[in-house]
């Protein structure tokens, strides 16, 4: 993670070596205290927006602004996966940004120490993901096993199973049975259709393709863009699914156009 501060721009530039950071950075920053949330059992994911910042050395928080910028699919493909964060101090001055900027690098790392060793005597890891808080399992989501993944599979939100997208270790087969889920969101089928687009390997799997087409919680418009990527015997299938009207035609009328 790099920290920069621009006090020509009035912000601060977090740069994450990898998109999976983002959760466990924004949980470090809750359960330290620093970034102030109604509920800490809900985490602000994906992280934007204005909200309330202590910083150590001050009695009252700051107001921050923090936007989000996502790796483009052709930056992927180049080797470029950092996900930015820009921080914006509503009030700056050169003296509060400088402070912001120590605090938002020099965070207490509370997510290694509660999730980077595996203690022996630990329960069975359906016990386990069951004894976890909510922002825990968002952790966990983005670096668990494959027991651990089915745990968490097994009580699907649409940020755990965000979040369990972006873990390095998951398999394709997991990844359809996401994209088959009626508990996904838009959130959830943008980022496997990114996925899908910068990875060449999952954009051979015909069946994750269908599965974001005809699920009736992706977005119209992520589904038609998946339909020219079927072959014609998967367009039929769509066009006899139940999917919205929009998707039904876009299939249908590329099937025609595979006729002439």
């Amino acid at each position: 993670m790099q920290v920069h501060a621009d006090s020509k721009e009035d912000h601060i530039v977090i740069r994450l070596g990898r998109e999976v950071e983002e959760s466990s950075y924004v949980y470090d920053l809750v359960q330290s205290g620093r970034l102030v949330v109604r509920n800490k059992e809900h985490l602000p994911l994906p992280f934007h927006g204005r909200f309330s910042f202590k910083l150590p050395q001050r009695p009252l928080p700051v107001e921050i602004r923090v936007s989000r910028l996502e790796p483009k699919p052709t930056d992927v493909l180049a080797g470029e996966t950092n996900l930015r964060l820009v921080v914006h101090c509503v009030t700056p001055s050169r003296e509060s940004l400088l402070d912001l900027q120590k605090a938002l690098q020099d965070v207490p790392p509370i997510s290694d120490e509660e999730f980077g060793t595996q203690r022996a005597e630990q329960a069975d890891e359906f016990t386990r993901v069951r004894a976890m808080t909510f922002p825990q399992k968002v952790i966990y989501a983005t670096r668990a096993g494959q027991s651990g993944r089915l745990a968490l599979m097994q009580q699907p939100t649409p940020l755990l199973l965000l979040y369990l997208t972006k873990n390095p270790l998951i398999s394709l087969q997991e990844l359809v049975a996401i994209a088959k889920m009626p508990s996904i969101d838009s959130l959830v089928s943008e980022s496997l259709a990114k996925m899908l687009r910068s990875n060449p390997r999952l954009a051979q799997s015909e069946e994750l393709k269908m599965a974001l087409a005809i699920n009736v919680k992706t977005p119209s418009g992520t589904a038609i863009s998946m339909l020219r990527h079927l072959n014609s015997k998967s367009l039929r299938k769509v066009a006899k699914s139940e999917v919205s009207g929009s998707v039904k035609n876009a299939a249908v009328k590329i099937l025609l156009e595979r006729r002439d």
